[in-house]
């Protein structure tokens, strides 16, 4: 069975690409004792420097689903809906994701150690990626073949000069 996130994920993601939006990632998480329903969003193609998500596409967007999340019913307790952008460290969730970060730097956390001696994350250059598995070229360390299914969180992350 689906998560509440998966679900809401399938609901939404055609709703916020007809706004002009692509969908990032999607949590409903418990914090502070309340539930939230994150929603991360990016313009359709992808945000070039200066040309990011604004609050008012946070609030479009925001508008734009909560109707249809609300009508499906898919969340049974009180939850506080926000929408916003990924940030520069932005998650790779989608097949997407990998193929746009070819080349840049990204941060991998494993769910358990794998290698030799054992790491459960990494850092460096994205170098290859198929539906199954990605390649990530860790400085000083060499080319590490990771499958998908063994990477508990994936995202960019930009070095600063």
């Amino acid at each position: 069975m689906k998560t509440v996130a998966e679900q809401t994920w399938d609901l939404i993601a055609p709703i916020l690409e007809n706004e002009g939006f692509e969908p990032i990632d999607v949590e409903f998480v418990r914090e502070g004792g309340r539930h939230v329903l994150r929603v991360f969003i990016d313009k359709l193609g992808g945000s070039t420097p200066g040309n990011g998500v604004s609050i008012d596409d946070c609030e479009r967007a925001s508008k734009a689903i909560d109707p249809a999340i609300e009508v499906a019913d898919l969340i049974r307790t009180e939850y506080t809906l926000e929408v916003s952008s990924p940030g520069i460290e932005r998650p790779l969730t989608r097949p997407a994701h990998f193929e746009r970060a070819i080349g840049q730097r990204i941060h991998v956390r494993l769910y358990k150690p794998q290698f030799e001696p054992p790491r459960k994350a990494l850092t460096g250059i994205l170098a290859a990626f198929s539906d199954d598995r990605i390649a990530i070229d860790v400085e000083g360390a060499g080319r590490f073949e990771i499958d998908r299914k063994d990477i508990a969180r994936a995202n960019l992350k930009p070095e600063w000069d």
